[in-house]
């Protein structure tokens, strides 16, 4: 059983591309792009599916007749009939559904785009081009703008008063030649990022500390990140259980017990393993005792112990994993 963006689809491939070309610009961009989705699933269909649309088409056809092509029809007839400039007085008293509808290329662009078209204009254009967008639209829109312009964008739009249909129409016909001349595309997101970047130097066998070296001297935040991003608190279940007790030796309490206390159970006996018998049951009582770690503690602490175990592994005390024998 096909679905309706599937029928319309598949009816689309069956015409000529003139034909399937003027039913398609009669449609809004969100029905464009789920028909164009659907096309790439019917583009072979059986005789027999082709057979039962076709003749529910004709059915449908039978039951309707049709009486002209709505607001397009009503213009051209009115212009026709009275000329351009007496049309155009009856066609603004008519309302909005008569008009021609301004703006319509922005609903064609994607709300990256658009929030670059824009950047540039005076708030009070990108405030009037908002409110002219359905509310999710122009919700995406001013989340791709810069985020100190935004509050005020938004006290534009609340008030936002009458704007006259000649200020709109040269705000449209600008927009137009803009979005003629420079084709807006949206950037490409997702590429990159330090995930990424980790996963190369884990898989292509560089060295960590000059990779990491690199990225410092030139920005040393996302240094830092990147170190977290290869080496985290959760890869410590992977170090060898003479490395653990290496950096157990080095930690104190302070950072042990929130860390402890949000850890997996297993890598929390792991770590506890690592101890001398005594100095593990104390610092189990203490955890137990400390009652409730706020989780931003907790996290910090596990941040900390990730990176003295780096630093430990920088000085050769132990190795991380994947990195060859240790030296302890």
């Amino acid at each position: 059983m096909l679905s309706g963006p599937e029928k319309t689809a598949l009816l689309l491939l069956l015409l000529e591309e003139p034909q399937a070309a003027g039913l398609l610009a009669r449609l809004e961009p969100a029905e464009v792009e789920t028909i164009g989705r659907a096309m790439l699933g019917v583009a072979e269909a059986s005789p027999e599916t082709i057979d039962a649309l076709l003749d529910e088409v004709l059915a449908i056809a039978r039951a309707t007749v049709a009486v002209g092509e709505g607001p397009p029809a009503v213009r051209d007839l009115l212009g026709r009939a009275l000329g351009e400039d007496r049309a155009a007085s009856v066609i603004e008293r008519l309302g909005p559904a008569a008009r021609e509808p301004l703006f319509e290329r922005l609903h064609w662009l994607e709300p990256g785009a658009i929030a670059g078209l824009i950047a540039d204009e005076p708030p009070q254009v990108q405030a009037l081009l908002l409110a002219q967008l359905p509310t999710a639209r122009a919700a995406a829109v001013l989340a791709g703008l810069p985020a100190p312009t935004r509050p005020d964008l938004i006290r534009r739009v609340a008030t936002l008063g009458a704007v006259g249909p000649a200020v709109l129409e040269t705000l449209d016909g600008a927009l137009t030649e803009r979005i003629l001349a420079a084709r807006p595309r949206p950037p490409v997101a997702g590429l990159g990022g330090l995930k990424l970047a980790a996963d190369l130097v884990n898989m292509a066998g560089l060295d960590e500390a000059e990779a990491l070296a690199a990225l410092e001297a030139t920005d040393p935040e996302q240094g830092r990140a990147l170190a977290e991003t290869l080496f985290t608190f959760d890869d410590l279940d992977r170090l060898s259980d003479r490395a653990l007790q290496t950096l157990m030796r080095s930690l104190e309490a302070e950072l042990l017990v929130p860390a402890l206390r949000a850890a997996p159970v297993t890598l929390r006996e792991r770590l506890l393993g690592a101890m001398p018998q005594r100095a593990a049951q104390a610092l189990a009582d203490e955890i137990e005792n400390r009652g409730p770690v706020r989780f931003d503690e907790a996290l910090a602490a596990q941040k900390a112990i990730a990176a003295e175990a780096r630093r430990l592994a920088s000085t050769g005390e132990i190795s991380l994993p994947g990195k060859g024998p240790a030296y302890v």
